[in-house]
């Protein structure tokens, strides 16, 4: 469990006490008739400042009415505590950051963190009726299985703005938040000056670039990168051939250490345990930032979407649906994104990302045109099938 949590701070005083202020001063001039005045301009003076007092009155009250209204936005779930349950590391605390302080702080909730994300303990939370995840961020194949089987709840949309988001990002029981992608990573120490595997097929050729991998344990995308490397163009991709994947994945088994969390992915390449690796864009990213000798190669890179999604029996439903309309948010996704390059989901965050950080964007152009989207719908309806296939193949 990431052992983080985001509290809410009740609204100051100070602003409140400043409309007081200014409202008592104006009332205040209004009391008495300036001396020397004749009755005739104090009967003036004081219609006049009636007026002014009068309209003062009435704007400060407006303007207290207001600051209630927002001290009740600000406390709207007060004293509620959402679980949010993530990828872990920095991951994890780019989420924090980007989504759940500020969420914390506008509403009053206390946002826990805990993770990873392990399937299965989703699915036996939510069979059992007692989910202790209120927002889990799922990756698309998860999101369409999980919910043909009943395991979310619908997104409240008068909770949850959606009308600045794409379509293809909004789903009934899902809200695409990142955009990403699995890329070769390589070792710079042992494949200095552009000597490392630009595509697949090398990645498989142990002759030539010898080392360990680091490799995803999961069917999706392994079977879709040993096609890649076995020749297959990615428009020809699906359906997938199952039997030449595993085949091609038969020669690289010796040389796999397999990982199933992106935090093991990354610590897998840093401590040199592998020299090449399949590892998500955002992962490199955060290990080259604090100084690993890791590279990233954009060619053949598969780009896919996260969901957040709230389990069915969420005992936070509400305060849930209302991290995720803070976590759709530009200014959000692009705290996200500035801390670690994950692309938005909502078009009006690309304003608000560096420089520095854009040319990681899986969806920056250059990057874009040399990768592919995951089938997903593939996926939906075949995912339980092909992953029993795949345990079966690891294990013989």
């Amino acid at each position: 469990m990431v052992d983080a949590t985001s509290k809410g701070e009740p609204p100051g005083r100070r602003e409140q006490e400043r409309h007081g202020h200014a409202y008592g001063r104006g009332h205040g001039q209004g009391l008495g008739l300036g001396l020397g005045q004749s009755h005739e301009q104090g009967q003036v003076w004081c219609r006049r400042q009636f007026l002014t007092t009068a309209c003062g009155a009435i704007a400060g009250g407006l303007v207290l009415r207001g600051a209630t209204r927002t001290a009740q936005a600000q406390g709207k779930f007060a004293g509620e505590k959402v679980v949010f349950a993530s990828w872990g590391g920095a991951y994890q605390e780019a989420s924090k950051k980007g989504y759940c302080d500020s969420f914390a702080a506008k509403t009053g909730a206390t946002v826990i963190q805990d993770g990873p994300v392990d399937y299965a303990k989703l699915r036996t939370m939510i069979q059992n009726g007692s989910p202790t995840w209120d927002v889990v961020d799922v990756t698309i194949d998860f999101l369409y299985n999980a919910a043909k089987d009943g395991l979310f709840e619908k997104i409240d949309t008068s909770i949850v703005d959606t009308k600045g988001l794409p379509a293809k990002f909004v789903h009934e029981y899902g809200i695409a938040n990142i955009v990403w992608s699995y890329n070769i990573a390589f070792n710079t120490q042992t494949f200095p000056d552009g000597k490392h595997p630009k595509t697949w097929s090398e990645f498989f050729d142990v002759d030539k670039f010898p080392g360990r991998r680091a490799l995803r344990d999961r069917v999706n995308p392994m079977l879709e990168i040993a096609l890649l490397a076995d020749g297959v163009r990615f428009e020809s991709l699906y359906p997938l051939d199952v039997d030449r994947a595993l085949k091609k994945l038969d020669a690289l088994k010796k040389n796999a250490v397999w990982w199933t969390t992106n935090s093991q992915s990354q610590q897998l390449m840093i401590d040199g345990e592998c020299t090449l690796g399949i590892l998500n864009n955002g992962r490199i990213y955060d290990a080259v930032q604090k100084g690993a000798k890791i590279g990233i190669e954009w060619a053949q890179n598969l780009q896919s979407v996260d969901y957040l999604v709230v389990p069915k029996g969420s005992k936070a439903k509400n305060a849930a649906m209302g991290l995720i309309g803070e976590m759709v948010l530009a200014e959000s996704q692009a705290r996200v994104s500035n801390i670690m390059p994950l692309a938005p989901t909502n078009p009006e965050a690309f304003k608000l990302i560096t420089k520095e950080v854009a040319p990681w964007l899986s969806t920056e152009p250059a990057n874009l045109t040399q990768g592919f989207p995951i089938n997903e719908e593939f996926w939906r309806d075949n995912y339980k099938t092909l992953a029993e296939r795949w345990t079966a193949w690891k294990l013989s």
